[in-house]
Parts: structure tokens; C-alpha cells; sequence
């Protein structure tokens, strides 16, 4: 299903145009009524000033789970009058008893802005079971006065993972420190703290420099080199899936009767969790001299050597552990 209502025909590129995508996930019985309900946000939107077109994009399981919602505008005025309208808090509170998972809204502009020039907050907080839907209503509060803002780009809701993740985490990203720091020292942002309390008594914000523009898929930035993103995740993962499988897999799951896909499912929530939250960021960090655009040649090429140098200590160690067979784990 893929909807472009009120729409102009081949509309091609707007400069300065700017586009407001948002993933949402909903139970598959939700689905009919979800896209019903997308019609009628077609209908009203189509007539909002400086609309360009929408799509809508159903799930695909298993590679997309959400459904995706992309709506373009011919600046950023219009997207963020939009998003902070009354009409579409109306439409929101028709439909959001069907939502499960994560909210995730973002704000990419047709030029955006380089996506390592960004600034994110981490800001994560415990919320008693009994009140996350007052929670997520706070939260699309908070998200419509940081629209206003300049330079805001995305406001990403993570829910806990049992076992794993006990806080909700909010990613909120800004082009700029600039901008990010003009939202968090705001009398807005203090005034909408004040009305959450019961939300943050237990709230920690962390920064970080890496954006949205790697883990979101977002592509209308013009990204670091990709190649050399996916060297520095790969570098991440190879040893978090070996030693988890040499160490803990084997010996503790897969002999004592887990069921395969169990474990393999185990594994993925500990090692994106691992990567997600400390390992990527801390890499990207430690190499943002190589990673970054318009260096020097011999800068790559060192960076390529020690990038190369360390999966070569990786795969002899690994191959030394293999080498010495199940005592490890008799």
C-alpha cells in the first residue's frame, strides 16, 4: 500500500523541501483499522499549506516490522506546523491505543546537513507499568515543542527490554550542539519536565556526537564513507557473536537442551544491545579521525592498517581458542 494523496505528479526533488518520517508499530489485528485511519490522514493533510505528498509503507516482515510513513514538505515550517498541529494530535488520539513498540519520528531536510555534524542526547528514565500511556502522551508533547526548535531532527522512544534494558530511552538529535544545547537549556523543555516528574525522578541524559544518520537508515544525508562505517561495526560484532557462542551458546545453552533458535534469538538482543549502546559509539569515537571525509591519503591508509591489523589479532585468537578443542567448557 503506498499512498501519495493530494500529491502534484512527478514531483522530483523541492529544494528546501523537507520530508517528516515516522515508523510505527502496531498488532497485525490493528492493521485494517491503522490504514483506515491513514485515508483519513491523507484527506486532511492533503489541504495543509506547503504539503508535497505522503507515502505509506506496510510492513514487510521480517526485514521491516513497522509501518513507515513519509510525509514531504516544501519547507520546514510546514512540515513542523504540521507535526505540532492540533489537527494531527486530534488524528493521533484516534489511533495511538493501537500502537505498540517504539514511537520514532524524525525530520530530514532534501540538504541535510552532514550526519557526523550532529549532536544526540541519551536520556533514559524509569516509568511504572501502570503509566506508560500517560508517558508516551508527555513524550508527543515534548516532541511537538522541540520541532519548533531549530535544527531538530529526530525523536526516537525506546521501550525496556526485559532482562536487559529496564529504562525507557529517548534519542533526541539536532543538527548542531548548537541547537541541541538551545532545546536542552530551554524554559520550555524545564516547564514540560516540571508537568512529567513523576517520569523523571530517576532521568539521566548522556551526549554523544554521532547523530542519528548511521543507525537509522538515514540516506537524504550525505553520510561518512559507508565502507568504512561497516569495517568499524563488523570490527565490533566479530567478537561479541564468536565469544558468545564459544563461551556461553555452547556450553551453557546449547547443552543443556535451548533450542537453537532460541539461543541464536538470545544472542541478537545481547549483541545489539552491546553494539547499539556502547560498543559502535565508542568505536566511532575512537576512530573519528579516519572515518571522516576529506582526510589526508595517509590518514586512510592508516586507518585501513590498523582496521585490518586488529581483525587479523581477532581471527589468530579465535582460531587459537577453536584450536584447543571443548576443554574450555567441559
Amino acid at each position: 500500500m503506498t499512498s501519495t494523496a493530494g500529491a502534484p505528479p512527478a514531483l522530483g526533488q523541492v529544494p528546501g523541501a523537507v520530508s517528516l518520517v515516522v515508523h510505527r508499530r502496531l498488532a497485525e489485528s490493528s492493521y485494517a483499522k491503522y490504514a483506515a485511519w491513514q485515508e483519513k490522514v491523507g484527506a486532511r493533510i492533503s489541504n495543509w499549506p506547503g504539503y508535497l505528498d505522503r507515502q505509506v509503507i506496510p510492513p514487510k516482515p521480517p526485514l521491516q516490522v513497522d509501518w513507515v510513513i513519509v510525509q514531504r514538505f516544501r519547507d520546514v515550517e510546514s512540515a513542523r506546523g504540521w507535526l505540532q498541529s492540533a489537527e494531527r494530535a486530534r488524528l493521533m488520539n484516534e489511533i495511538k491505543g493501537e500502537f505498540v513498540g517504539n514511537d520514532d519520528v524524525h525530520l530530514f531536510t532534501e540538504e541535510a546537513k552532514h550526519p557526523s555534524e550532529a549532536a544526540s542526547v541519551l536520556i533514559s528514565s524509569r516509568v511504572p507499568a501502570d503509566q506508560e500511556e500517560e508517558f508516551l502522551d508527555w513524550q508527543r508533547q515534548i516532541m511537538a515543542a522541540e520541532s519548533r526548535f531549530d535544527g531538530f531532527l529526530g525523536h526516537k522512544i525506546e521501550r525496556p527490554v526485559p532482562g536487559v534494558q529496564d529504562d525507557w530511552v529517548v534519542v533526541l538529535s539536532f543538527d548542531t550542539e548548537e541547537h541541541l544545547n538551545a532545546w536542552i537549556d530551554s524554559p520550555e523543555r524545564r516547564e514540560l519536565l516540571d508537568e512529567g516528574k513523576a517520569y523523571n525522578e530517576q532521568l539521566t541524559l548522556t551526549k554523544a556526537s554521532y547523530g542519528f544518520g548511521f543507525w537509522t537508515g538515514n540516506r537524504t544525508a550525505l553520510p561518512d564513507p559507508i565502507f568504512k562505517s561497516n569495517l568499524l561495526v563488523l570490527l565490533m560484532l566479530y567478537p561479541i557473536v564468536f565469544l558468545w557462542g564459544y563461551f556461553i551458546a555452547d556450553p551453557l545453552l546449547a547443552n543443556h537442551g535451548v533450542p537453537f533458535w532460541l539461543s541464536l534469538f538470545i544472542g541478537n538482543v545481547v549483541s545489539t544491545q552491546l553494539l547499539g549502546w556502547i560498543l559502535v559509539p565508542w568505536a566511532f569515537k575512537l576512530f573519528g579521525w579516519w572515518v571522516k571525509r576529506d582526510r589526508p591519503p595517509r590518514v586512510h591508509f592508516y586507518g585501513y592498517a590498523i582496521v585490518v591489523a586488529l581483525y587479523a589479532v581477532s581471527i589468530a585468537v579465535y582460531a587459537w581458542l577453536i584450536s584447543l578443542g571443548p576443554v574450555w567448557y567441559s
